[in-house]
């Protein structure tokens, strides 16, 4: 992962950093590892929180931070959406159990 190379000794600025972190969010939301994207999101605001040195290349990092970063959060919703919707169906589920079988499930 990128920015676990960076941490090894790599020299990166900030932003570098921040767009490696993002990247490595966005490949984690990818395969589903939600709760990598949850720890790497952690790390990167923590590195944005630093006092942060910007100069005539911080343009052209920002930007696909922010594209990535675009990306990243629409399959976090998507994501959301999905276990939202299994949520519902499950609580349907259980209460057309709870009817059948005469019990009331609190929810």
């Amino acid at each position: 992962d990128l920015a676990a190379g960076a941490r090894r000794g790599g020299r990166m600025n900030t932003w570098n950093q921040v767009l490696a972190l993002t990247e490595d969010m966005l490949a984690a939301a990818h395969s589903g590892d939600l709760d990598r994207v949850s720890a790497l999101d952690a790390e990167r605001r923590a590195t944005i929180n630093r006092p942060v040195v910007t100069d005539d290349g911080t343009e052209l990092t920002l930007a696909p931070i922010v594209e990535r970063d675009r990306a990243l959060v629409a399959i976090v919703e998507d994501a959301r959406r999905f276990a939202g919707e299994q949520l519902r169906q499950a609580r349907l589920a259980q209460a057309g159990a709870g009817a059948y079988l005469g019990i009331a499930f609190a929810r």
